[in-house]
C-alpha cells in the first residue's frame, strides 16, 4: 500500500497506522527477538499517548535539545534543508528511521547519553543490557569484543546511512555518516579495528 501510494501521504505518526493495522506478532513476545520496525513506529506511538504530545516535537524537545543536537530533526523532504543529503524512500522519517543527524550531533547524543543528561543510569543500564542473547538491547545494538562493550546503532536506506557506536570500556565514540548506499558502515568497522590496537585510556574521544 505505501508503495502505490504517495511519499507525502506519510507525515505524522496517524497516517502510518492503518499500514500495520492487520499486522500481528510473529511470536508469543518474550519467547524470541527480532528487529521490528512496527516494533519500534508503535514506540513511538506509546510516547505521543504517554506525553500527549506529538512524537516529533516530543524528541525535538527532550533529545535534540537537551543533548545539544542543533542539526538533527525529521526533516519533510518537500521543504528545502540546507546542506541536507536526501534519503529516497519517505519524505519524513519516523520512530523506525530516517531521521537525519550530524557526526558531531550523534557525538553530542552519545555524550549526553554517558552523562545521565537524557536517562538515569539504572535506564542506561537496561537499554544497554542484552535481554535476549541476540546482541540488542533496548533500541541498541550490543557488541563484546576487540574494544571491549560497545553499544550503538546503524540505519539507512538508499542514498543515506549512518553508523554510531559508542566504545564503553576504550572510551572512544565513532560516529560516521554517508549519503552514498551503505558506505557508513564499512568505514566503521575499520575504525573500530584501527581503535582495537590502542590501550584503554578512559578517556572520551
Amino acid at each position: 500500500t505505501y508503495w502505490n501510494s504517495s511519499r507525502a501521504l506519510y507525515r505524522q505518526l496517524d497516517d502510518y497506522k492503518p499500514l500495520i493495522g492487520d499486522e500481528r506478532p510473529a511470536f508469543e513476545p518474550g519467547t524470541n527477538w527480532s528487529y521490528s520496525n512496527t516494533g519500534m513506529f508503535l514506540l513511538g506511538v506509546v510516547i505521543e499517548r504517554a506525553t500527549g504530545e506529538n512524537y516529533f516535537d516530543y524528541i525535538r524537545e527532550h533529545i535534540y535539545y537537551r543533548a545539544g543536537m542543533e542539526h538533527s530533526d525529521s526533516y519533510e523532504m518537500d521543504d528545502p534543508v540546507e546542506n541536507l543529503a536526501i534519503g529516497l524512500h519517505v519524505i519524513k522519517g519516523g520512530p523506525a528511521g530516517g531521521g537525519f543527524s550530524t557526526v558531531g550531533d550523534l557525538h553530542h547524543f552519545a555524550l549526553a547519553l554517558l552523562a545521565g543528561t537524557l536517562v538515569s543510569e539504572e535506564s542506561r543500564t537496561l537499554l544497554w543490557t542484552d535481554h535476549a542473547g541476540a546482541g540488542y538491547g533496548y533500541g541498541f545494538g550490543i557488541e563484546q569484543g576487540p574494544n571491549g562493550k560497545v553499544v550503538g546503532h546503524s540505519g539507512g536506506f538508499a542514498g543515506i546511512n549512518a553508523n554510531l557506536d559508542i566504545m564503553l570500556d576504550h572510551g572512544y565514540i565513532v560516529a560516521v555518516m554517508s549519503n552514498f548506499g551503505q558506505a557508513a558502515s564499512p568505514i566503521a568497522r575499520h575504525l573500530a579495528g584501527l581503535i582495537a590496537r590502542v590501550p584503554p585510556d578512559g578517556e572520551q574521544k
